[in-house]
């Protein structure tokens, strides 16, 4: 459960501080992910108030150590990962690597993560009908 406690808390962070970041300093943050697209002052900070929101969910999560949820924040996150990569091919603007970059450091330790666990509840059931 420590790991997918430390892949909670990465999500957790980079939402809370990506959300934050988009919520009161809109510019700064598009110039830091090489943004070239044209967003306005609105649409960062309607992206950084769910990030915050969402922040709070799975800091709730963690908090209750509520594991049932820990495979939907995977399948969400691949959710995100292909429409940001659809966003890049549409719009060429480096940012949304950049933001599936940072999705992907915590999504692919989470697979792995949950992979191993079910790995092995699979064959402690195994052996039980054994």
């Amino acid at each position: 459960m420590k790991t997918k406690r430390l892949t909670l808390i990465y999500l957790v962070t980079y939402l809370a501080v990506g959300g934050l970041g988009f919520l009161f300093f809109p510019k700064q943050i598009l110039q830091l992910f090489l943004s070239d697209g044209q967003y306005g002052e609105i649409m960062p900070r309607l992206v950084g108030m769910f990030m915050c929101a969402l922040s709070f969910l799975i800091y709730r999560i963690l908090k209750n150590e509520d594991w049932q949820y820990y495979s939907s924040t995977i399948y969400i996150r691949s959710l995100i990962v292909l429409v940001l990569l659809w966003l890049y091919s549409i719009s060429c603007d480096p940012m949304f690597l950049i933001l599936t970059a940072i999705v992907l450091i915590g999504l692919v330790p989470s697979i792995i993560i949950h992979l191993k666990i079910r790995g092995r509840v699979n064959n402690n059931r195994g052996d039980a009908k054994l």
